[in-house]
């Protein structure tokens, strides 16, 4: 069970954060999970609301981010606190070189910096 006036959040980072409910118990009237999304680290600015969910939300409901950060933030009232939820969550692997400086890279498992290639691979311009 969750606390009265709780305000947490999760950030996913990586490419293409996804985010699946597997059960989900809150109290309809007053507790929520916003699902958000940004291309700023520290949600400061441009955030992208993709869902306000409550009870009943079904096992299976999935949101995913098109850039790099998923937000969950969980608020709740002071009418005492229900079970809550569970959720899983995944990021898209690397596959490769994006788009850098040549000879450089930025891998989808969230750095932020382009670094150099790895021997054997190279980034060039097309």
């Amino acid at each position: 069970y969750y606390l009265d006036n709780a305000d947490c959040w999760w950030i996913i980072r990586g490419a293409n954060p996804t985010v699946t409910f597997t059960s989900f118990l809150t109290e309809s009237c007053c507790d929520f999970v916003h699902v958000e999304e940004s291309a700023d680290p520290s949600f400061l600015t441009g955030v992208t609301r993709l869902a306000t969910l409550s009870s009943p939300v079904p096992s299976g409901r999935t949101y995913s981010a098109g850039g790099w950060y998923l937000r969950l933030r969980f608020t709740s009232n002071s009418g005492g606190g229900f079970i809550g939820f569970d959720a899983s969550w995944s990021v898209r692997r690397s596959t490769g070189c994006l788009a850098c400086d040549t000879g450089t890279y930025q891998d989808t498992l969230g750095r932020e910096a382009c670094v150099p290639c790895p021997a054997g691979n190279y980034s060039g311009a097309v």
